[in-house]
């Protein structure tokens, strides 16, 4: 039996939430987008360290129409991630908004693309941006009901990340605390002075703390069972 457009929404909600981390959240985004939207390619653009980046697509070709972007310095994904909206281009050849890059994607095939600013009202995520072998592939409705998967696929997103960071932060306090108990059983401190010593070694090999802390765990002998 067909879905309806909210029920597909719905779903695709759902199973966006249900993702274990941020790398299968991104593929899920990546294929729901797709089916919801009916289009030939999709890319997910994020932003890393201040600049963006092509993190996924489902295809060669669409990884290519957002590489071209930032390596033009333009192009519908870029604005939608700076404005945080859907950027709409209902024909590609005639577009002049990116002559650089319209020439380019037209030669992949690419007639028309809508791309989706993905983020928070505090910051920008990136940008999802779906592209089509046809001209004006998407419709008002087809469009509106990308702009609502749009959200999900943010606040998904950004979940993902944040529990992602968690598990981090919780893995690299695991670790620092089991090299402050080698430092202490090594050289005889109490847990305050194996941190102090811990802390000055990191900086001292100029690495992160955590990263020193692995280096220390790892250089204990291993038990002998």
């Amino acid at each position: 039996m067909d879905l309806s457009p909210s029920s597909e929404l719905a779903a695709a909600a759902a199973d966006l939430h249900s993702e274990p981390d941020v790398e299968s959240t991104v593929q899920s985004v990546l294929q729901h987008a797709r089916a919801l939207t009916g289009a030939d390619g999709v890319a997910v653009m994020i932003r890393q360290g201040g600049r963006p980046a092509v993190m996924s697509a489902t295809s060669p070709e669409a990884a290519k129409a957002d590489l071209f972007q930032i390596q033009c310095a333009e192009g519908p994904s870029l604005e939608a991630m700076c404005a945080r909206d859907a950027v709409v281009v209902d024909d590609v050849s005639a577009d002049d908004r990116w002559r650089s890059w319209s020439g380019s994607v037209t030669e992949m095939g690419f007639q028309s693309v809508l791309s989706l600013g993905l983020g928070t009202n505090r910051s920008a995520l990136g940008a999802l941006s779906v592209y089509s072998a046809r001209v004006g592939a998407f419709a008002d409705d087809r469009a509106q009901l990308a702009r609502l998967y749009a959200r999900h696929a943010s606040v998904a997103l950004v979940s993902a990340r944040h529990e992602s960071g968690l598990r981090r932060a919780m893995n690299a306090r695991h670790v620092i605390g089991q090299a402050q108990g080698v430092l202490m059983e090594r050289h005889g401190l109490d847990a305050e002075q194996a941190f102090a010593m811990l802390r000055n070694s990191a900086r001292d090999h100029g690495v992160k703390l955590g990263e020193r802390a692995e280096q220390i765990v790892a250089s204990r002998p291993a038990e002998v069972g």
